[in-house]
């Protein structure tokens, strides 16, 4: 277990937040970070794959998402895609 470092007003709000949904503001702190490195992780995958410095199939595997999710989530932040026929089929055995 490592300890990490909050600001007050940070504590505060994990605090409120805890006391509103019900549950212990360890608990809120641990999910909410754990979603936020997620979000950071998935928003440098995409942007990695926006780049043309990996392929869908590597962003996929790098965000543990089937191809067809990856491509999903590829649409949804508007980039296009630039995928052949001929790579999926690839892809997909």
């Amino acid at each position: 277990m490592r300890i990490v470092k909050l600001t007050d007003s940070m504590y505060k709000k994990a605090e409120n937040i805890s006391k509103n949904q019900g549950i212990e503001v360890n608990i809120l702190i641990s999910d909410a970070l754990n979603h936020g490195l997620e979000v950071l992780n998935e928003q440098r995958v995409l942007e990695l794959y926006r780049e043309h410095k990996i392929t869908l199939q590597r962003a996929s595997e790098l965000l543990s998402v089937d191809i067809w999710e990856m491509i999903e989530k590829v649409k949804k932040a508007d980039i296009h895609i630039d995928y052949s026929e001929e790579e999926l089929t690839e892809d997909l055995r």
